[in-house]
C-alpha cells in the first residue's frame, strides 16, 4: 500500500466523498485542476500516484468526473481518518462551528498619555503613566471610597502595585468589558486630575 503525501490523500478523500457520481474537475492555470463549484485547486501531479496505483479513474476522458475504483475503496477501508485528523476531504471555507470557535480575547485598551488597561474576569488592571520607570503619579489617598460610592458595582480596589497601578473589581455590572475599561480609566484619570 502506498504512503501518500497530505495533498494527495486530501485529494483522494475528496474524490471519495463525491460518491458514485465522481468529482468533476476543470482545468485551471499553471497545470492545476479546480474542483467544480469550489475554490479547491490541486496540482496535476497530485493525481499521478492515485491513477498509477489504480485507485481513481476518469475512464480515459480528462473532462469526465474522477471516481474511486474498487481498489481505492479498499485502501479507504484500511486507512480511516482518525478523529480530528487533518487529512480529511476538502471543505469549503465557512463559519466556524460553535465547538471550534476561537476563545474570545480579553478586552484591552491602550489610551493616550501612557495609560493602559486590561480586563480579566471583570477586574480591570490600570497601569499609570511612567509606572514602568517608577515615577508614576497616583491619585490622592481616600479616593477608593469615593469611587465605590459613585459606582455601586465597583466592589473592590487594590493597589497601588509596583507592576500595575491599581486593580478595580466589578461585580454584577451589565456593561460590556469595553465599557468597564473606559469607565475604570475615567475614574483613575479624574482622580489624578483632582490630585494634581
Amino acid at each position: 500500500m502506498p504512503d501518500f503525501t497530505p495533498a494527495v490523500e486530501t485529494l483522494f478523500r475528496t474524490i471519495a466523498e463525491a460518491g458514485g457520481t465522481g468529482a468533476q474537475f476543470v482545468v485551471a492555470p499553471r497545470s492545476r485542476y479546480r474542483l467544480e463549484g469550489t475554490d479547491y485547486v490541486v496540482n496535476r501531479r497530485s493525481f499521478y500516484p492515485l491513477t498509477e496505483a489504480g485507485y481513481v479513474t476518469d475512464g480515459g476522458d480528462d473532462s469526465a468526473p474522477v471516481k474511486v475504483t474498487a481498489a481505492g475503496r479498499e485502501w479507504m477501508r484500511q486507512h480511516p481518518v482518525p478523529h480530528g485528523g487533518a487529512r480529511g476531504p476538502y471543505r469549503p471555507r465557512g463559519r466556524r462551528s460553535v465547538r471550534q470557535a476561537a476563545a474570545p480575547r480579553p478586552a484591552r485598551l491602550a489610551h493616550g498619555g501612557g495609560f493602559s488597561a486590561e480586563l480579566v474576569e471583570r477586574t480591570v488592571a490600570i497601569t499609570c503613566p511612567d509606572n514602568g520607570r517608577g515615577g508614576a503619579t497616583l491619585p490622592a489617598d481616600g479616593w477608593e471610597e469615593r469611587a465605590k460610592d459613585a459606582h455601586p458595582t465597583l466592589y473592590d480596589i487594590k493597589g497601588p502595585f509596583i507592576s500595575a497601578g491599581y486593580a478595580l473589581r466589578w461585580r454584577e455590572d451589565p456593561r460590556t468589558d469595553a465599557e468597564l475599561l473606559v469607565q475604570s480609566l475615567a475614574i483613575i484619570r479624574a482622580e489624578l486630575a483632582r490630585h494634581s
